[in-house]
């Protein structure tokens, strides 16, 4: 499997096209036709590379037209795993002063709206 394909794994569930995760595996160093291997995998890079599609995901303007459901949970869970990861490495955290606030809004059973 190559890192393109583990990060797009990494969240199955909801649409992410190679463009939005080649621009983030370039920025975090990583090539993203070289294989996923246990070293790569728990690399600051890769880490980060996780963390940042998790804030895409989060920041994303309506999964919802893609067909992708994303509840309350989904979110959360996003939103503690990035900033787990951007903590361990002294980056901004989603929510931060340096970093804008999500703002989401769910529906009646938690759907993202």
């Amino acid at each position: 499997m190559t890192i393109i394909e583990a990060l797009r794994a990494s969240v199955s569930n909801y649409p992410l096209e190679d463009a939005n995760v080649e621009p983030i595996c370039i920025k975090r160093g990583l090539n993203i036709d070289d294989e996923l291997t246990t070293d790569v995998a728990n690399s600051k890079g890769y880490e980060l590379a996780t963390a940042d599609i998790y804030k895409f995901l989060i920041m994303s303007v309506n999964l919802s037209q893609s067909g992708a459901r994303v509840t309350k949970s989904d979110v959360e869970h996003w939103v503690g795993s990035a900033n787990a990861i951007y903590r361990k490495y002294g980056e901004p955290i989603i929510g931060s002063t340096a970093d804008a606030k999500p703002s989401v809004q769910f529906g009646y059973k938690g759907e993202f709206l």
